[in-house]
């Protein structure tokens, strides 16, 4: 290589690195404590690291609104002009794993059910086709229907934006599209108070509608306000949100919880749902900032960030996992004797099994929860690259 072509690869190489787009390491940690709280609650709090901070911020008042919060910031406007082609994207990658994932968990499930486990749904067209669609399947998937509800509000945010750009003939205002939206989530909030998240059909309405409102506060967040916030001071910034807080706390006399996955709100105001959610995105925003410099580079934080959706799917499974480790140590050793082999068999997903009533050891599942469906997702990466080498 003489010396020309040896500066032409440096000045390429330099082009490359510049071009190459920035890790928003905050994000990373936000989609991380997100994606923690949601294991933490599924792990019932059993030895779990708690995320709740004493009940100021229950998981089911944040951790759904945080990943549509997240996920909004991150839409590119560009992305109005390709509005099939963003919208097969997001098929592709939020939906069809779904449909073979619940392929897969009903044959794990239907192996179960022939080692003795009971309360195993049968193969059926419903099953396996449609019930995916409305966030349903075979037991093991019932956390997808997050991502049923993100397919939904992310097509309903393109068209929106596609329908404005062609009429107004101009970039529509943040402010516009959030009004809008305010509206829409707390009727659906409404709604589901009178009990319309009972009905299938209505509850996956509701399940987008209402989350819609922190997807596009994101946008919103994004393009107007973060420059403001984030020159609000943290003790200002903290004295705020923990006084609103309190003051919900004081007038509900009670801890504030929703449950988005089935659009049960409690009979809340919708401004209390939206405000107490808002609250608890707030919160969390300034934390991962604030941890920024000091987890935002880790390993275990980054690879967590980067694979929520086969987290999120798999993690139920990860915890059988656990379960049958114990449950083999049960019959196999004079260990873990009041291990509850009827729950077991039940196939009873509240079922958490603690060796000794040792809380601490609950850490397990919590930690299982996360890196089992890492290493699943690893292996199902490796299987495409092989198919590709291959040609197949």
């Amino acid at each position: 290589m003489n010396n020309i072509d040896y500066y032409n690869s440096l000045i390429i190489n330099e082009k490359t690195i510049l071009n190459r787009p920035k890790v928003n390491y905050r994000f990373k940690i936000v989609y991380a404590i997100a994606m923690l709280s949601v294991i933490a609650s599924h792990c019932r709090g059993k030895g779990s690291i708690e995320f709740n901070i004493q009940g100021w911020f229950n998981y089911g008042s944040f951790h759904m609104p945080l990943f549509m919060f997240s996920a909004g910031y991150f839409f590119k406007n560009k992305n109005v002009n390709h509005t099939c082609l963003y919208i097969y994207g997001k098929f592709k990658r939020l939906i069809i794993p779904i449909y073979l994932y619940n392929i897969f968990y009903g044959f794990y499930n239907h192996l179960l059910k022939n080692i003795g486990f009971e309360n195993i749904r049968p193969f059926s067209f419903r099953i396996i086709f449609i019930e995916p669609s409305i966030g349903k399947g075979y037991r093991n998937v019932l956390p997808s229907w997050f991502c049923s509800a993100l397919f939904c509000v992310q097509v309903y945010n393109i068209l929106k934006r596609k329908l404005t750009t062609t009429i107004f003939k101009k970039k529509t205002h943040e402010l516009f599209y959030l009004i809008i939206d305010f509206f829409i989530s707390s009727y659906s909030v409404i709604l589901s108070n009178k009990g319309y998240n009972n009905i299938t059909a209505y509850r996956i309405i509701l399940r987008f509608t209402h989350l819609n409102i922190y997807y596009e506060l994101g946008i919103f967040y994004k393009n107007d306000i973060e420059a403001f916030v984030e020159n609000i001071k943290s003790d200002i910034y903290f004295i705020i949100i923990f006084t609103l807080k309190l003051l919900f706390h004081l007038y509900y006399s009670k801890e504030i919880n929703f449950y988005y996955g089935a659009s049960q709100y409690y009979n809340y105001s919708p401004l209390t749902v939206i405000i107490i959610s808002i609250l608890g995105i707030s919160f969390w925003i300034r934390i991962c900032r604030i941890l920024e410099p000091i987890l935002g580079t880790i390993f275990y934080i980054n690879i967590i960030a980067d694979n929520t959706y086969s987290i999120m799917i798999n993690h139920l499974a990860a915890i059988d996992i656990i379960k049958m480790f114990f449950a083999f140590i049960s019959k196999k050793t004079h260990y873990c004797k009041n291990f509850d082999f009827k729950r077991f068999y039940l196939f009873d997903s509240s079922y958490i099994y603690i060796p000794n009533n040792v809380r601490q050891s609950g850490i397990l599942y919590f930690i299982s929860s996360l890196y089992i469906p890492i290493i699943i997702q690893k292996a199902i990466d490796n299987i495409k690259k092989i198919i590709n080498f291959s040609g197949l």
